[in-house]
């Protein structure tokens, strides 16, 4: 994709066919004959404006007018949807009257932005403007004309501002608008007949601002979304009088609705076979479904943080599809709940209870599935059980009298029942009952009786843990004695003790070959073993924080690389960590990590050797996610703190999930249900979900790689290839926790790549970049004072020497590897990039205080000194020793308030262009020279030129070109190529429209003379014209 950004609406054609408004350009996404998703754009004008509302309805046979409106503008365009191509478009012009009053009373116009369009047919077209005025314009018979005329104009007698209007009926005469206001006012109106422009009825909805309402006479349903998180469903009645052919409406609310947790932009009323439902999506990222009555069928979670602006149904595959805000598409099928009859409302994974018949004040305690589907449970009394899957018990094992069994873990054919210091081994049969082959009890301190300093007593057994790669066993105790058996407990393979912690036994073991073996503890330590030696050989700390981790995952793919292990871990912070284990150095390193949407991961699985879901818990909700973040179930069962495990059966891909609560053992069946619907394939691009601040660009081979950071606090890798952004590969980090400012890159000797980013909270990341493999490995994190854990352990008298809000603005390399940061705090700090045994660090060498805060900075090597330029919030270049950073060797103002953008570029010996751009809206550019004299730089202003207003909005990106020649960009969403070569006037040779909001900055890729343009989204530009001329001479 060229341009991701907000994808404000979207229209369901026929045959697998969509039409997408992706900022300002119009989409066809269509499935091809070889069951391929193709995508085509059409030949719509380069608009600042997004697209905001589609129209479009069959002229003939495979022939579609469509209609799209742009702020004030309205385009028509022909869609061919056999050969999938598009006419050239048309501007709807609309003439505006000439009134000769003054302007206190000049009428509401239809030169205005527009609030909804409708197409009541192939040659009639109704507009409504967002201040009440509804036209009616009609074209020509023959389906190629594309000329709009006005027929008819009606004012609506309350002007307030429309934030929604939705238009019914298919003739003039019967439209009815439903308009919302910016008070929660519902406005229904008429645009003909004897009520003219009357509103028919007007009420207060909603605490807030109406954003969306749905319609539909037929069934007298209405739905109103609002900014007060709600939906609200209103019974509507139409009646009219045939002698007077005035018309009344009646309305009610009926139901106010509560589910999504911030704004709902849109609701939408569908129509099924057998059930009418009410789908709703808004900022939240999720999509609702809603019966009639108001309750709620569906929550379906579908992105990771952008808002949802527009949704359309397909009756024909049942799909709804959804548009987001950083231009990710999304579809959901419905079938399953459209198409059911009474039972809609009935919970498909109901909770039934399965506690078998037990004796008076016996219950069960305990509970785990066994490898054939059965359940082994034991009670309060110390009875030992098999269950089928209804809860029948099947057998009945010994009680066990000789001690209490604390722990429950099964194996291959195993089943292992622990407590005390013994260990009892029952084996499973697929037919055969289950039969007890021997007890073991296992005696720690004879076992590491050779160790010095443990003749710790005997003590009893905390975990026990089974590894499926190796088929051994671990046991540990509470002093961190842990001896390796195999799975019959007959033979010790090896002793280990785990170092002093809180809680030293362990919550996951591995074994990676024939002498390495991982293993973690309670207190969220990991700890690499050599099977030769009782003490670890590398040891990770937290690496989950410090509840554990719960489970370790070899990545069976990695293994050829006998050298290294990469591996994935997850715990109980949400996280899903990748590390990797060097065999020849043995060493243990944190490369990346993922957030999930479960909040306690306890469990991962993989379905049929490709589908990846992980298990765990919200609160008190047991939830299923895959890979993607998608959440396939979730329900009530009062969290992971009690008794539970889970069974999956492939061959009728179900899962069972069963818990005690209450003294009662719980069932809960569920199948992940195949989303099929449409089959169009949709791309999910993933992009920003708020403002991106920076972004880099890298060359990799034919391709860029694009480094980006943001408001959404997470730094994004993408590849840029032939102009387009790839779907894939991409990686994203969530090592910030705020906004990213600022990114340098440097090459490093392995022709990788490190990333130093810095944003809030006085925070820097390092990253290393393996251009040949693409792996991500995070190596280092630097706050300015301390991590907020450790700031959260100081005492109360203790206080902190920074503003802990300080954030680091803009960042520059200089000579020696060291790096100077401009922070908002006003000060200028340097740190020292250095490495120990390959391990990336970064050091404060030296600060000073400017007093204001530092917004950009660059750095040049001139007559062999380091040199510095800071830009502040008071408009001027400040140039700095690098070698005696104690105050700025010379000052030069460019602009009257802060400094946005900056560029340099050295065109002699010792000569130096600056242009800016700053928040007064002007470009400056200086030709300045710089020498030594008497062993000190100076500098020379040689000419000057500043551009008052060129831009109208503030100036945020600025890149240099030959032949003095500029780009630039602003808030104004106007990238202009611009001339200065005689330092008298800027001259703009050429101006595009970019549709990216709040822009924050500009790239340029020389290569493909292509800017990229980023802020609230990212555009790839392809320059033409006279950057291509200047560029041949």
């Amino acid at each position: 994709m060229r341009v991701l950004t907000d994808a404000t609406c979207i229209r369901v054609l026929c045959g697998e066919k969509l039409l997408i408004g992706i900022g300002n350009q119009l989409l066809l996404v269509y499935r091809s004959s070889n069951g391929s998703t193709l995508r085509r754009i059409a030949p719509l004008p380069r608009l600042v404006d997004k697209i905001h509302g589609i129209e479009a309805c069959v002229m003939k046979e495979e022939q579609w007018l469509v209609i799209v409106h742009v702020g004030r503008a309205t385009y028509s365009i022909i869609l061919d949807c056999q050969s999938h191509t598009f006419s050239e478009c048309a501007l709807l012009v609309i003439p505006e009257e000439i009134d000769l009053h003054p302007v206190p009373f000049i009428r509401r116009r239809l030169n205005d932005w527009i609030s909804r369009i409708s197409l009541l047919s192939s040659t009639e077209l109704c507009i409504v403007t967002a201040h009440g005025v509804a036209a009616l314009l009609k074209r020509g018979d023959s389906y190629r004309c594309l000329q709009w005329d006005v027929v008819d104009k009606s004012p609506c007698e309350d002007g307030s501002t429309l934030y929604c209007s939705t238009i019914t009926g298919q003739r003039w005469e019967n439209v009815i608008i439903l308009s919302g206001t910016a008070l929660g006012l519902l406005l229904i109106w008429s645009v003909d007949g004897p009520n003219r422009g009357k509103v028919l009825t007007s009420v207060s909805a909603h605490n807030g601002v109406i954003f969306s309402i749905s319609c539909n006479f037929d069934i007298g349903l209405l739905t109103t979304t609002s900014d007060d998180r709600s939906v609200k469903f209103w019974n509507v009645k139409l009646s009219g009088n045939k002698d007077s052919c005035s018309r009344a409406i009646e309305l009610r609310e009926e139901r106010y609705c509560f589910a999504h947790t911030a704004r709902v932009f849109q609701c939408r009323i569908i129509n099924g076979e057998h059930r009418t439902l009410v789908a709703s999506i808004g900022e939240d990222s999720h999509l609702c479904l809603w019966t009639v009555d108001g309750d709620l069928v569906l929550k379906k979670r579908l992105d990771e943080g952008p808002t949802l602006w527009s949704m359309d149904y397909d009756p024909t595959s049942a799909t709804i599809f959804v548009t987001a805000s950083n231009g990710n598409l999304h579809k959901y099928c419905i079938r399953h709940a459209i198409d059911d009859g009474d039972d809609l409302c009935k919970h498909k994974n109901a909770l039934t209870d399965i506690s078998p018949n037990l004796q008076r004040n016996e219950h069960l305690a305990k509970v785990k599935f066994l490898n054939n589907g059965y359940m082994v449970a034991i009670t309060n009394h110390n009875q030992v059980m098999i269950l089928d899957s209804s809860g029948t018990i099947v057998q009945q094992l010994e009680r066990l009298d000789d001690f209490k069994c604390s722990i429950i873990e099964i194996g291959a054919t195993y089943l292992y029942l622990a407590g005390g210091c013994c260990v009892k081994i029952y084996k499973i049969g697929n037919d055969q009952p289950t039969h007890l082959v021997g007890s073991e009890n296992v005696t720690f301190q004879k076992s590491l009786e050779n160790e010095a300093g443990f003749d710790v007593k005997e003590s009893s057994i905390r975990s026990l843990n089974y590894c499926t790669r190796s088929k051994t066993v671990a046991v540990c105790d509470s002093h961190g004695r842990c001896v390796v058996f195999d799975e019959t407990l007959a033979d010790i393979v090896s002793c280990h003790i785990i170092p002093n912690s809180s809680e030293r036994w362990l919550t996951a073991f591995v074994v990676l070959n024939e002498s390495l073996l991982l293993m973690a503890d309670r207190s969220g330590h990991l700890y690499l073993f050599d099977k030769l030696h009782v003490e670890p050989a590398f040891k990770l700390t937290n690496v989950h924080g410090k509840l554990g981790i719960t489970e370790m995952i070899v990545e069976e793919n990695c293994l050829p690389l006998t050298d290294v292990y990469n591996l994935r871990t997850t715990g109980h912070d949400g996280r899903i960590c990748e590390l990797a284990v060097n065999c020849n150095t043995r060493t243990l390193e944190l490369l990346t990590f993922s957030k999930s949407v479960i909040g306690w991961i306890d469990r991962k699985l993989v379905v049929r050797g490709s589908k990846t879901f992980y298990l765990g818990f919200n609160d008190s909700h047991f939830l299923v996610v895959d890979d993607a973040n998608e959440t396939f179930v979730q329900f009530d069962c009062g969290g992971g703190h009690r008794c539970w495990d889970f069974f999956y059966e492939p061959s009728a891909a179900i899962f069972t999930f069963v818990f005690i609560q209450h003294k009662k053992l719980k069932k809960v069946h569920f199948t992940p249900r195949n989303n099929v619907g449409s089959e169009l394939t949709l791309s999910r691009f993933n992009w920003h979900t708020r403002a991106c601040n920076v972004l880099q660009v890298a060359k990799h081979g034919n391709s860029y790689l694009l480094l980006s950071g943001g408001e959404d606090n997470i730094l994004r890798i993408n590849v840029l290839d032939n102009g387009q952004i790839l779907e894939a590969p991409r990686k994203h980090l969530f090592s910030h926790i705020s906004s990213v400012k600022t990114i340098l890159v440097k090459r490093l000797e392995n022709g990788a790549l490190l990333m130093i980013s810095a944003g809030g909270r006085a925070q820097i990341c390092l990253t290393s970049i393996d251009l040949d493999s693409f792996r991500i490995k995070q190596e280092y994190e630097y706050m300015l004072l301390a991590t907020d854990s450790e700031r959260s352990r100081w005492k109360t008298n203790r206080r902190s020497t920074f503003d802990p809000e300080t954030k680091f603005m803009c960042a520059a390399f200089l000579t020696n590897d060291r790096i100077v940061f401009g922070c908002s705090d006003g000060f200028v700090r340097i740190y020292q990039l250095s490495t120990t045994d390959g391990q990336f660090s970064v050091s404060l060498t030296g600060e000073t205080f400017y007093g204001r805060c530092i917004l950009k900075m660059i750095s040049i090597d001139i007559n062999e000194k380091s040199i510095f330029i800071t830009m502040a919030t008071d408009g001027y270049l400040c140039f700095w020793d690098a070698s005696c950073p104690t105050e700025p060797i010379f000052r030069h103002r460019h602009h009257t308030s802060g400094v946005n953008a900056v560029d340099v570029k050295q065109i002699g010996a010792g000569k130096l262009v600056f242009v800016t751009g700053g928040d007064d809206q002007s470009v400056t550019v200086s030709l300045l020279e710089m020498k030594k004299s008497n062993e000190k730089l100076q500098v020379r202003v040689l000419k000057h030129l500043s551009e008052q207003y060129m831009h109208t909005a503030q100036v945020t990106g600025l890149k240099l070109l030959d032949n003095d020649k500029m780009i630039s960009v602003g808030v104004d969403q106007r990238l202009f190529v611009s001339n200065f070569s005689s330092y008298d006037k800027l001259v703009v040779e050429s101006t595009i429209n970019t549709c990216i909001a709040d822009v924050k900055g500009v790239s340029f890729i020389e290569e493909d003379n292509e800017a990229i343009v980023y802020g609230c989204g990212i555009e790839i530009i392809q320059l033409q014209g006279t950057l291509m001329n200047s560029k041949m001479t």
